[in-house]
């Protein structure tokens, strides 16, 4: 009696083929490196925007604009979007201070601070 018929070498061909890939693939995604969280793209991808930020904001610091709206509102802006909270403030509150009021530093000044997590 035959335990192989004529006709089954190649089934077991492929069954032993689709194993090994199989295994393979798993071996693969085993080995492979860390993934990249989509959290980490888009803080990747935020960098050069934070740059400019940063950049715009010691600009704006070094140049002393007495009583310039414009110049304080746009200091105040960034900083607060940059997470300055206590600078931003301080600065409004001199402005506002030396200058009077103006509606538009003071909502900034007002900004609410996100939650932490």
């Amino acid at each position: 009696m035959k335990l192989r018929r004529r006709g089954q070498i190649l089934p077991m061909v492929v069954v032993v083929f689709v194993a090994m890939f199989t295994l393979a693939g798993a071996a693969a995604n085993v080995l492979s490196a860390r993934h990249v969280t989509d959290a980490e793209l888009r803080a990747a991808a935020l960098e050069p925007v934070i740059d400019q930020r940063r950049l715009r904001i010691a600009s704006l610091r070094a140049v002393d604009a007495d009583c310039n709206a414009p110049h304080a509102r746009e200091l105040v802006r960034l900083l607060v979007q940059d997470g300055q909270w206590a600078d931003a403030r301080a600065r409004a509150e001199r402005f506002e201070h030396d200058c009077g009021t103006d509606l538009i530093v003071r909502r900034w000044h007002d900004a609410p601070q996100p939650h932490r997590r």
